[in-house]
């Protein structure tokens, strides 16, 4: 589904006028899902909000350990994250 999409199944949901902007930012860590837009989002993903948005609440790693999951995995929104997350690697191989 893209942004665009995603906004247009949105908003009859919440009776809002979300675009693909606020929803690029949402999903990037740039901006907070506000509270109508968390229960819409979560009805149209049919999906609990400590999952869709656990890379906004900081909970990404525990939320995947108590799923079960067996690979924990890092959600990295921010550029610092990634370039952090990439120089550890190096350094592991080197």
């Amino acid at each position: 589904m893209t942004l665009e999409e995603a906004a247009d199944a949105l908003n009859p949901i919440t009776g809002g006028a979300t675009d693909a902007s606020p929803m690029s930012a949402w999903e990037s860590g740039r901006r907070r899902t506000g509270k109508r837009n968390r229960a819409g989002m979560c009805r149209l993903h049919r999906e609990r909000p400590e999952v869709l948005f656990a890379h906004q609440d900081g909970a990404a790693t525990s939320v995947l350990e108590t799923s079960g999951t067996a690979v924990v995995v890092k959600v990295l929104t921010r550029w610092t994250d990634l370039i952090e997350a990439m120089v550890s690697v190096c350094r592991r191989c080197a």
